[in-house]
């Protein structure tokens, strides 16, 4: 449900820009601010996961940001017509959902056995998607007090159904506190499963972690440094391929299209292809990533993306030269930001934020998570906050053209960067990258 709040807070733009613009007054500048400074309070509330998160524990640092995510919403809702006061909420609500996105997925991490940890780690992107849907249809309330009250719901009901789970067993075990940790893996396991083998190597891994301070050193070791590079790498992929783009202008796209067809309408269509893509996702990653492995759903995923943005570039710009032939190819723009969101959904979607919550070891999880996060939600701002100037500027076809081009450079870094981590223990995988004796 943290996810589905964040969901909410992306899905929110797409319909509310075109109202601020035809009700409200707003000009392009400022619904790309409005748009966009989003992604960037997701950036700037990355930094303080790494203070709490050790501290107070998984589960608190997610509950203690409940009164801010509500908070951000009243925002919202009471400043639809004060672009600062609106603006303020925007930057709350994507600070708390940011910090969701590397709070969530290392508890879903955390807790799930290594055979299942996969649809897990999707079922985080299943709800943010959902959020997104759920966003999309409130537009057709096409009231944007209305759609801020519904989106504003999430965090009170993310509340009420976290208030009784438990702890992450494994932040029981760095906190000394053994009878904790067992009791919650008792919740999560059952109480005929044998907990042990799981209870010894989170033991073993907090010992390993008690041996040194993480200090700025412990970073600039090179495996770590290598573990960094493709966290970060993995990052630029997913947001350099236009995904914020589509989403928080998805309606203002579908109208630029010239297609006789009810640009919301097309949106939730969108939106619901995601929900359906990321359901496969999370019934069959585990089964395919078993036979397959991460890389090659992530090679795969950004290979269709890049020939879906390559279409839309195509449609573009027949429409400007050959607007006769774009009006026979109408179904082009719907068909190809469908394939593109289900390829997405499958692999470049919910792989890189599970991923994190794998590959970094636990000394370290908190701030090399965080600044891989903000670093992503950075990408986002920018891309976000531009997209639309340089739409204006250079012509729709440009800019997916360049997306399709980033596309396809991230199909070479997955071939010869990326890590396979599918059914390793984490000692497995820290091996894999060098880090075992600094987890």
């Amino acid at each position: 449900m943290g996810g589905f709040s964040l969901g909410a807070g992306i899905g929110w733009s797409a319909p509310c820009v075109e109202l601020l613009k035809d009700h409200h007054g707003y000009d392009v500048f400022s619904t790309n601010v409005v748009a966009a400074v989003f992604p960037l309070g997701a950036a700037v509330g990355m930094p303080v996961v790494p203070f709490v998160i050790d501290r107070i524990g998984r589960k608190w640092t997610m509950m203690s940001l409940v009164p801010a995510f509500v908070l951000g919403w009243v925002l919202i809702t009471l400043g639809v017509t004060t672009m600062p006061v609106l603006t303020a909420g925007r930057l709350i609500t994507g600070a708390c959902g940011g910090m969701f996105c590397v709070v969530a997925p290392m508890y879903s991490a955390e807790i799930s056995e290594k055979e299942i940890r996969g649809t897990l780690g999707v079922f985080f992107q299943l709800l943010l998607v959902i959020g997104i849907l759920y966003a999309y249809c409130c537009g057709y309330a096409r009231n944007v007090l209305v759609i801020s009250i519904l989106c504003g719901i999430a965090p009170l009901v993310f509340a009420s159904i976290m208030t009784f789970m438990p702890e992450s067993p494994l932040y029981y075990m760095t906190k000394n506190n053994e009878a904790a940790a067992r009791k919650s893996m008792r919740f999560f396991r059952g109480p005929d499963y044998n907990i042990e083998p799981e209870i010894d190597e989170f033991r073993e891994q907090v010992e390993r972690s008690k041996r040194e301070r993480v200090t700025l050193s412990a970073f600039l070791r090179r495996p770590v440094l290598k573990t960094l590079g493709v966290a970060y790498g993995i990052m630029l992929a997913q947001q350099l391929s236009g995904i914020n783009a589509i989403i928080f202008y998805c309606e203002t796209i579908f109208k630029q299209t010239g297609v006789d067809l009810d640009p919301l309408l097309q949106m939730v269509v969108v939106a619901v292809v995601q929900v359906i893509a990321c359901c496969i996702s999370a019934s069959l990653i585990d089964q395919v990533v078993a036979r397959l492995g991460r890389k090659v759903l992530m090679i795969t995923s950004f290979s269709v993306m890049c020939a879906c943005l390559f279409a839309l570039s195509i449609f573009f710009l027949l429409r400007d030269k050959h607007p006769d032939v774009a009006e026979c190819l109408f179904w082009l723009p719907l068909i190809s930001a469908s394939l593109y969101i289900l390829a997405f959904c499958l692999g470049a979607g919910p792989i890189p934020w599970a991923y994190m919550g794998e590959i970094f070891p636990t000394k370290l999880k908190g701030t090399a998570s965080s600044s891989a996060a903000s670093f992503c939600w950075l990408l986002a701002f920018l891309v976000t906050v531009s997209f639309s100037t340089v739409a204006e500027a250079l012509g729709n076809a440009a800019v997916f053209l360049s997306f399709a081009i980033f596309c396809a450079l991230s199909v070479l870094f997955v071939i010869f960067c990326m890590v396979e981590t599918k059914g390793k223990t984490f000692a497995e995988i820290l091996r894999e990258f060098g880090t075992y004796d600094i987890a």
